[in-house]
């Protein structure tokens, strides 16, 4: 009973499942069904076919397959018989009524993602669909409730019943030669599956059937745009997705390749991408977007769509533009790869494609621009690694609709869930932009923009209006707010006097995800092409010339209305605010914004461009000369603002100097220079200017430290064994710290059997000296010569890492000691082995006899080996091999061979006996099969074979008969006679037969229930088997010896009745049969009696 009640629960479990299926979804949903937010994300719909309501709390739903729990109905959601249920990707996690919203989102080009419905045990899958592509506002689904066949929507039908469905897409055309850079004109071809049509466009725009229909290769003559579709000649498929690729034809660029296009409407006289792009109409139009590496290979491509960006420069007739990845149109869900060379991301669906903006050449203010300044600004607070969020750069050139465009940049949008997410792991954040006005930006779906706002109001409020001078007040203060970011952002905007900024082009954000980083406050670089004394004054700074004051922005009061300044003017009331902004200035302006680095990043990225800009020119105006006139403008601006600005310091703030440091390493050893600068033997001396009236700071990081010392004309008191320790400079400074160098000596045991690697250099001699400062990691290899290999390393005072007996190993210096790598000469097991393993033979190694089998020898490297294989009266050698092919090259008849020792191998000795007997074979009957011998079909016949030679056999029967066993007289058949495939070693004469019996039977039953109800045994037939046909006769008698029924054919039966009709009664009945066999004659006869019952 317990057994049928687990049973049924398990029927009644798998019934429920199949009752709920996933029947519809659609992750193109771009702009066709909204939820109850208005928005268009991703969904699909739950379907419960039952005459029974569903309650879906505890069940869970997931779009990967190797986390099936990835959320759940956390409450009652019921869906009754019949009807539908819409479930959307939205990530807002939520369940309101039947609004329905999982935590995560669908994409359906990453080819990974999946729906699954799972049963609340958290293991049982109820349904589950892999999720395809569709193209733009299209579904799939189930074609009917009760079908499993799946369809495209056209015309999608949340809620409703699936109609109008579509087998699939076509498949997608395909282009040969492949797209990209050719040096002169190319025909192209393009093929499709059989049964399609295929339809092109060469000006950018979407084709379908009304274009161009392809019958023959494209003559491809100037740089083209090419797309193609596939049309099927079946109405139950869709025309396919479009391939799409740009052909430069006889070009050459240095740098990466941006091709956009598109055309979708004909409302407008040219394609909207061109109206956006040249025309400066503000549209959002669709089209496709390729980036080509420089020699024209593909980075990658996608669909998407385009808006306008730029604001003065949006009056320029080279315009830049935002773009963004739709997943939706189903062809890509990002670009993917390290597009940028600055950072480690490898996936982008949004950009902005920059032409300089406001410092765009030939177009900005008089043909001033360089065409570089907020790409280098922006890259120069990346390499300086400010505390700053900065719009990565990679320049390009573009191409429009097959026209060549200028040169480019391609730009990491910052203020993008994207960029905070993969770069902080933060994907809800804070975000505040002025640009006129102050508005929230980047807010997920339930963020309240005023509690933004708030956020920011208080901690501004509380820095401006308490007394930050207190430490306990400014401890608070940046624990909430990025102080150093704002240094980083003063100081960068006061070192390029950039003069739209707090106004304008000014952006800051904190991340709200408590695992995340970036929680506190911290700015952004936005537009940074009005710095250097160029374009307008937006912010109205007191000076836009290279003297201008680094405080200036301190007198600018609450422009922007946001306490950027009033904040930083409280802040510098606090002591340690202050020492750290000097020092900070200090350490940036002997490094990443000293004139010589300043100038050597610029030229740097004007090399990147270089080559490109006299295309830019072809196409745009202006001059070569003029346009590096306007670069060396920025340099000397540069030049003139760094020998200027340390002076100001002094001018500006309660400071004394600036005053020459200079910090020399004797020995071996590290110091850490004002938590900035790592000064060790290789970089000493360190020079820079520093301020007095702050503090400056020392630390021992590395070495065996013994003590430092101040050359100096002013008096310094200091323990000169101190390893942390700061100054108050009074004048110009050099200070010596002195180091006792940790001496290594490495060897190699024995001498002579191999090298060491340490830290990537193959040291050769020994032994060999080196001096390392403490903590210094060393990296060491074992070379070992030919004929050794590792042993151990092993030394008195240091612990290798991983393991003593590792080749490759680390240590950490700590103190003088001696190293030494063990080396062990190299040894090789070479086997042997006879064939046949029982000839009576001799076989000499090195002279030695070897009377067993296999037998395995262990040589060092080198050891010279020599072989005799000798024959006797019963026995001939025949040839030697070897495995690996070292030693002996193919079959080598001599029996003298000759080899060094130089790997592990086989060798294997074979020999030929000279005693022969003889074989016969017979088939029995005659006729009834075959026997294969040695791979080859005899009947009767005899074989002479050499002494020990194994046989394979196998028993084939002629159609009819089967296989019975073998017979042998002398040796012994394996595994046994019964067995088909079989073999014997031949040890004696023999003769073998191998046994067929005919496929003949009949089957005759005892007894038999006509008209039963169970319809069941209600016939008395004789079964026969037989190949070939068969004479037949049955005849049926009663207890008089009456014939009642008689046939003589085999497929009649007897269904109790007499030969003229009529039921006979039950009872015992006599019957004779004979069957006779076509193909042999053979006959089977049989007289019984049948009982009949009824």
């Amino acid at each position: 009973m317990r057994l049928l009640l687990i049973s049924l629960l398990i029927f009644v479990s798998i019934s429920s499942h199949s009752q709920i299926v996933i029947n519809e979804y659609s992750a193109a949903n771009f702009d066709d069904f909204a939820d109850n937010y208005g928005d268009n994300e991703d969904w699909f719909e739950l379907y419960n076919s039952s005459a029974a309501t569903i309650n879906l709390n505890g069940y869970y739903l997931s779009d990967k397959e190797d986390n099936l729990t990835k959320w759940q109905f956390s409450s009652d959601v019921n869906i009754n018989p019949n009807e539908h249920l819409i479930v959307f990707c939205s990530g807002r996690n939520e369940i309101n009524g039947n609004n329905i919203h999982t935590s995560f989102k669908l994409h359906q080009t990453k080819n990974n993602e999946w729906i699954i419905l799972t049963d609340p045990d958290g293991l049982t899958v109820v349904d589950s669909v892999f999720i395809r592509p569709c193209l733009t506002n299209s579904s799939r689904g189930r074609m009917n409730y009760t079908d499993d066949t799946k369809a495209v929507f056209t015309n999608p039908t949340p809620g409703a019943i699936n109609t109008n469905g579509f087998v699939d897409y076509s498949s997608t055309p395909t282009f040969n030669p492949i797209a990209g850079i050719h040096a002169a004109p190319i025909n192209v071809s393009i093929t499709a599956d059989p049964g399609n049509t295929i339809y092109y466009t060469t000006d950018g725009s979407l084709p379908d059937d009304s274009d161009n229909l392809y019958n023959g290769p494209i003559a491809i003559n100037n740089t083209t745009v090419l797309k193609a579709v596939a049309y099927s000649n079946d109405p139950d498929i869709l025309p396919s997705f479009m391939e799409y690729g740009t052909y430069f034809i006889g070009v050459s660029h240095s740098m990466k390749i941006l091709s956009i296009s598109g055309r979708e409407s004909d409302n407008l006289a040219n394609p909207e991408l061109y109206e956006l792009i040249a025309g400066g109409q503000q549209i959002e139009p669709n089209g496709t977007f390729e980036i080509y590496n420089s020699d024209g290979s593909l980075f990658d491509k996608a669909r998407g769509e385009f808006n306008e960006h730029g604001n003065d420069s949006w009056a320029y007739a080279q315009r830049g533009f935002d773009y963004i990845t739709r997943d939706q149109f189903g062809y890509n869900y990002a670009i993917k790869g390290e597009v940028f060379n600055d950072i480690d991301r490898d996936r982008f669906q949004r950009f902005i494609v920059k032409c300089a903006a406001n410092d765009n050449y030939p177009f900005s203010y008089g043909s001033s621009g360089a065409h570089i300044r907020d790409a280098y600004v922006q890259s120069l607070s990346q390499v300086a690694n400010l505390r700053l969020d900065e719009r990565s750069h990679e320049s390009c050139v573009m191409y429009l609709n097959g026209e060549y465009w200028g040169v480019y940049e391609l730009r990491e949008k910052v203020d993008d869930l994207d960029y905070t997410d993969i770069h902080y792991d933060q994907d809800s954040v804070a975000f505040l932009k002025t640009w006129g006005g102050t508005w929230v930006d980047v807010l997920t779906d339930d963020q309240d923009p005023n509690t933004v706002v708030n956020s920011w109001d208080d901690i501004r409020n509380y820095i401006t209006g308490n007394d930050m001078a207190i430490q306990a007040n400014y401890d608070y203060a940046k624990d909430r707010y990025n102080v150093g970011s704002l240094i980083d952002y003063y100081i960068l905007n006061s070192y390029t006097v950039n003069a739209d900024w707090l106004n304008w082009n000014t952006a800051w954000w904190k991340g709200l995800e408590e695992d995340g980083d970036k929680k506190k406050w911290r700015y952004a670089l936005w537009d940074m092409d009005n710095t250097f004394d160029h374009g307008a004054n937006y912010t109205n700074i007191p000076n836009t010339d290279p003297d201008a004051d680094p405080c200036d922005a301190e007198t600018l009061g609450n422009i922007g209305g946001q306490g950027h300044i009033p904040i930083w003017n409280a802040l510098i009331q606090n002591e340690e605010f202050f020492d750290d902004y000097i020092n900070r200035w200090s350490n940036l302006s002997n490094s990443y914004l000293s004139c010589e680095f300043m100038i050597q990043h610029l030229d740097s990225l004007i090399g990147i461009i270089e080559p490109e800009m006299q295309d830019q020119i072809d196409t745009w105006g202006g001059t070569y000369n003029e346009w590096m006139d306007n670069v060396n403008f920025m340099k000397d601006f540069m030049n003139e603002r760094c020998t200027f600005l340390n002076a100001a310091i002094v001018d500006c703030y309660d400071v004394e100097g600036p005053f020459d440091v200079t910090i020399v390493i004797e020995g071996i050893g590290e110091v850490d220079f004002n938590n900035f600068f790592d000064i060790n033997q290789t970089n000493t001396p360190f020079s820079g200017e520093y301020f007095g009236g702050i503090d400056i700071d020392f630390s021992v990081a590395n070495g065996n430290f013994s003590y430092y010392e101040i050359v100096s004309n002013e008096n310094y008191n200091y323990n000169e064994t101190d390893t942390d320790f700061s100054l108050e400079l009074q004048g110009d400074i050099t200070i010596i710290f002195y180091f006792d160098a940790n001496e290594i000596t490495f060897l190699v045991e024995p001498t002579g059997s191999g090298n060491i690697s340490i830290d990537g250099t193959s040291i050769t001699s020994f032994p060999y000296t080196q001096s390392y400062i403490d903590n210094s990691n060393i990296m060491l290899g074992a070379q070992p010569n030919l004929g050794w290999e590792m042993g151990y390393w092993s030394s008195t005072n240091h612990s290798f890492s991983p393991t003593t007996t590792d080749e490759n190993v680390n240590i950490i210096a700590n103190s003088s000691d001696t190293v030494v790598l063990h080396l062990n000469q190299q040894t090789f097991d070479i086997t042997y082995i006879l064939e046949p393993s029982n000839a009576d033979i001799e076989f000499l190694i090195n002279g030695n006899n070897i009377s067993t089998f296999p037998y395995t020898t262990t040589e060092f490297y080198g050891t010279n080996i020599s072989l005799e294989a000798k024959s006797n009266i019963n026995w001939e050698f025949l040839y030697f091999t070897s495995n690996n092919g070292g030693y002996i090259s193919g079959q080598s008849i001599s029996p003298l061979q000759g080899f060094s020792v130089n790997k592990s191998d086989t060798i294997t000795i074979y020999y030929g006996a000279n005693i022969f007997y003889d074989v016969s074979y017979q088939v029995f009957p005659e006729g009834s099969g075959q026997i294969r011998v040695q791979n080859i079909n005899i009947e009767d016949s005899t074989i002479t074979y050499p002494y020990m030679e194994n046989v394979n056999l196998e028993a084939i029967p002629t159609n009819g008969w089967r296989f019975s066993h073998w017979d042998y007289q002398n040796n012994k058949i394996n595994p046994d006679e019964n067995a088909v495939y079989s073999n014997f070693t031949v040890e004696s004469p023999d003769a073998i037969r191998a046994n067929f019996k005919e496929l003949f039977e009949v089957f005759v039953p005892n007894s038999f229930t006509p008209a039963n109800d169970d319809n069941m045994h209600n016939t008395f037939e004789v079964s026969i088997f037989s190949i070939e046909g068969v004479n037949y006769e049955f005849e049926v008698f009663n207890r008089f010896g009456e014939s009642i029924f008689y046939s003589n054919d085999e497929t009649i039966s007897w269904d109790g009745s007499y030969k003229n009709g009529g039921q006979v009664p039950s009872g015992v009945y006599i019957y004779t049969i004979t069957v006779e066999s076509l193909m042999t004659g053979k006959t089977f006869q049989k007289k019984g009696s049948i009982t009949l019952l009824r």
